[in-house]
């Protein structure tokens, strides 16, 4: 027996809800993973900028071989660039 159209319209809106629910979950938790790579990328930039530890020491703590650790600075370097030229606020007086 098929179902009325108000049951067939609440079941679209019901999944339809959930679906963007979802997606909204999805959008933080990508945000969050993404915020997380930016600060732990941070910490090892801050680690070997500040002469604390040098690279290959840096490299052998958190298990990555130079050229990916080279290579994941640089990209955070730009990513620090790009955060900045979008935060600065507009002066005015």
């Amino acid at each position: 027996m098929p179902k009325p159209n108000t049951d067939k319209t609440a079941e679209t809106q019901r999944v339809q809800q959930a679906q963007q629910r979802l997606a909204a979950a999805k959008g933080t938790r990508d945000q969050r993973k993404a915020d997380a790579e930016f600060d732990f990328w941070a910490d090892v930039a801050a680690a070997i900028d500040s002469g604390e530890v040098k690279q290959t020491e840096a490299c052998d703590a958190i298990g990555y071989k130079r050229e990916y650790v080279r290579r994941q600075l640089i990209e955070h370097r730009a990513q620090v660039e790009a955060r900045a030229k979008t935060d600065t606020p507009a002066i005015t007086d």
